[in-house]
């Protein structure tokens, strides 16, 4: 019967030591998966939070270029009459861009024509025009 007893005994020893791994064992993974969970979280977080600036970032340039294309639109659809009236007389903006246009294809292309500047001197009756920078063309008015 001792030897019966030994074999319950150990039996018991075995079993209860199983079941202390098992629930060591069941604590241990329960921690990983905790662990894992909350990494996922975090990772899944930071992902959401980029994925969001970068949708930040791409809704403001096209706000932006929205704007700016609605400003060049309002500055196209604006139709602006601009004369000078000076000793009884009348010129208008027209008329001496196109006195320009007729001196600088003269002696020159008018792709070549990149910037316009113009000076209006109404006391000697004349347009001094600076194109490009540099070169000078001086119309009478009149």
């Amino acid at each position: 019967m001792k030897k019966d007893s030994n074999l319950t005994s150990a039996k018991e020893a075995v079993k209860s030591t199983a079941g202390k791994v098992i629930k060591s064992t069941e604590e241990t993974a329960e921690a990983a998966i905790k662990m894992a969970s909350d990494v996922v979280k975090k990772e899944n977080v930071e992902k959401t939070i980029n994925a969001v600036k970068d949708t930040a970032k791409s809704v403001k340039a096209k706000a932006t270029k929205a704007a700016t294309a609605a400003k060049k639109t309002i500055a196209k659809k604006v139709d602006v009459a601009f004369y000078i009236q000076y000793q009884g007389k009348e010129i208008s903006r027209e008329t001496i861009l196109e006195k320009i246009h007729e001196e600088w294809i003269k002696s020159h292309k008018i792709s070549e024509l990149k910037t316009l500047e113009v000076y209006l001197k109404v006391e000697d009756d004349t347009a001094y025009c600076l194109v490009n920078g540099k070169i000078k063309i001086d119309l009478k008015l009149s």
